[in-house]
């Protein structure tokens, strides 16, 4: 009796299915990573992503040391989005932690630091050289906002929830 080629090519093609689940497993995130990114599209704020980060203790001697030794902790966040790319370094001190960022490229914006609720803690601007800061930004988890100015009609840029 012979099976038909549709047959043999549905044996097939299920043989290679189980092939790859077995040696290349999809990561077990990833339909909710998809839904989420997809959700995201309908959202006020284009979400820029966290492309790099890295953590330096002060008074470590190498080609990274830090010059302020009052300085504790320094953290550095490197996060891209569409048009613009943005570089965070966060200075952690005895009496607070300071935020500096670079917006490239240099652009009008508006910078607010809000609380996980959505909640404006801070509010500066970017200046002509794409450079703002914080000298002692709101603690716990935060965001940035990425607005125009004057505002457009393009929707606000904003850094997903980190720790400061």
């Amino acid at each position: 009796m012979n099976e038909s080629p549709q047959l043999d090519d549905e044996v097939l093609l299920e043989a290679i299915s189980r092939l790859w689940r077995q040696v290349d497993p999809p990561p077990a995130d990833l339909a909710h990573g998809v839904l989420a990114r997809l959700a995201a599209e309908d959202l006020e704020l284009e979400l820029l992503t966290l492309v790099e980060t890295s953590d330096a203790l002060a008074g470590v001697r190498s080609a990274e040391t830090i010059e302020d030794a009052d300085e504790l902790t320094s953290t550095f966040l490197e996060y891209v989005g569409p048009d613009l790319r943005v570089y965070v370094h966060l200075s952690a001190f005895d009496d607070g932690t300071r935020l500096d960022g670079w917006v490239v490229p240099a652009s009008p914006l508006t910078v607010t630091l809000r609380d996980d609720q959505g909640t404006t803690l801070q509010q500066t601007s970017v200046d002509q050289h794409g450079r703002f800061a914080f000298a002692r930004a709101a603690s716990g988890v935060v965001r940035l906002t990425f607005a125009d100015e004057p505002p457009t009609t393009a929707r606000p840029r904003a850094t997903p929830p980190f720790h400061v």
